[in-house]
Formats: structure tokens, sequence, C-alpha cells
């Protein structure tokens, strides 16, 4: 269980990343929602919660959320915001912020996912980078996906770990 002084610690943390990626309060506010249709998926010292991106009442995408217990990672292995309406608006970014802090309240680092990304996410990284938020582990590159027709893929490994105060 944390104790008052370490919850007060995470919420200050938490504000501070806020601060930085949306100093204006501009970005959506978005939550997650477990889908009611799919079941977590628990193989091991590893989760997966399937979640609708929910803003207010209404559903703008679907967000899979992995969770290794072992390595004390969450990173997304899909996230989608479905509704044309809501592209290029923030809801992505806000998304990925929603993710981080979740994980950090769990003590948790968040993390790209292990295999390929989309262009969309790698600019969300990128900016999480610029801000100070994330860390470049590998750098983020283009590859090629023969017969791949989703698009430009990256690779590369960036990481937000939690505040000082979870270690």
């Amino acid at each position: 269980m944390l104790k008052s002084k370490e919850k007060t610690n995470m919420a200050e943390a938490a504000n501070t990343i806020r601060e930085k990626i949306d100093p204006n309060g501009t970005l959506p506010d978005v939550s997650f929602v477990r889908d009611p249709s799919k079941r977590d998926n628990e193989r091991g010292t590893r989760l997966g919660e399937s979640n609708l991106i929910m803003s207010g009442d209404t559903q703008i995408g679907t967000a899979s959320v992995n969770r290794d217990l072992k390595t004390n990672e969450a990173w997304f292995n899909g996230v989608e915001i479905a509704d044309p309406n809501y592209k290029g608006k923030g809801y992505g970014t806000a998304a990925y912020l929603h993710a981080i802090e979740q994980a950090h309240d769990r003590g948790e680092t968040f993390r790209t996912h292990d295999y390929t990304f989309s262009q969309e996410a790698a600019g969300v990284w990128q900016r999480f980078v610029d801000v100070g938020i994330a860390e470049v582990v590998e750098p983020i590159e283009l590859i090629t996906i023969v017969g791949s027709t989703d698009g430009p893929r990256f690779v590369g490994h960036i990481q937000a770990p939690p505040p000082e105060s979870h270690t």
C-alpha cells in the first residue's frame, strides 16, 4: 500500500508530465474503459488488456495495453482512433499520455511496442522525447516491410520511466 507522501509525489509527477506535454491544457480528456466484448489475456507474467478509448460518453477508439509484471513495463499492442472526426485533434497523444500516467501510477515504465509502430506513434514518441518525459534507448528508424499495406513502419525503443519516487 502506498503511503500518503508517495501518493502526493506521484500526483505531482503526473501533473509535471501533463504540463510538459500540454502546457496550455489543450489536449482533450480521454479515459480507458475495459472493452466488455473482449477478455483480458494473461500469460504467465504478461497481461493484455483491451480498452475502449472514451471522450466523455463517446467511444473514439480502442487501445490494447500489454503489461509485463516481471519487468514492470507496459506498452500499447495496438491503439487506434477509429472515428475520423477525432483524428488529428490530439486524441491519440491524449491516449498515450493517459496510458503513461496509468503505468506510472503502478510504478511501471511505459515504452514503445516490441516490434513495429506507425508513423503517428513515432511522432507522439518523438514529441515526448522532445519535452523530456521519455528517453531514447534505441533511435527510431523507418523500415520497409515487403507486402505491407499499413503504411510506413518504424522500429526503435523509447520509454517513459516512472518518476524517481517509484525506484
